[in-house]
């Protein structure tokens, strides 16, 4: 058995404890980086996760573009995983934000529609659907920038002009759904 004495005298020395609470903390630092690692690590490759909602009814006129939306939503998510982690979180909070938005503006459109109100009200069926097409539309474009990027091999989404692309159609999603809520 092989055994150390360090100093002079029995027991603990300043040293010895200054020593192991360096150790410990160094340890426990190195086990929260790997942890933080791991957490990065899964987190930039795990899948989107999409909210399931049921659709309007079909005789109702928002049906279609809330099918069209769902759509979108799914290729969304696959493009999503494909692009660097800080453009792909923020993009995809901001859809899914959008999305929500946009589902809840398809429920006013059928609760209106079951109301029968007329179209010459300014909040008729005709002009609410129309800024759901619009929310929509916007959603598809941003769907289809993230597309090209993924697509592109030699251009990388990170680099400044995609980079701006993306950030803009993100952008004009967003302002399209403020403009829901107004």
């Amino acid at each position: 058995m092989l055994t150390l004495t360090i100093g002079d005298r029995a027991g603990l020395e300043a040293v010895e404890i200054v020593a192991g609470a360096a150790g410990l903390v160094a340890t426990v630092g190195a086990i929260d980086a790997g942890i933080r690692a791991y957490r990065i690590s899964v987190g930039s490759h795990a899948r989107p996760t999409i909210a399931v909602s049921a659709l309007p009814p079909e005789n109702s006129r928002a049906f279609p573009p809330m099918v069209r939306l769902a759509s979108r939503e799914r290729e969304l998510a696959e493009h999503v995983t494909s692009l660097p982690a800080a453009a792909s979180v923020d993009t995809w909070r901001r859809a899914s934000a959008a999305a929500r938005a946009l589902r809840t503006h398809a429920a006013r459109i059928t609760v209106v529609e079951e109301r029968g109100s007329g179209s010459n009200d300014a909040s008729g069926p005709d002009l609410l659907l129309s800024r759901l097409r619009e929310g929509v539309s916007a959603y598809e474009r941003l769907t289809d920038t993230a597309a090209e990027l993924v697509a592109k091999p030699g251009d990388s989404p990170v680099s400044g002009d995609a980079s701006l692309r993306l950030a803009d159609a993100t952008d004009a999603l967003v302002g399209m759904i403020r403009g829901l809520v107004s």
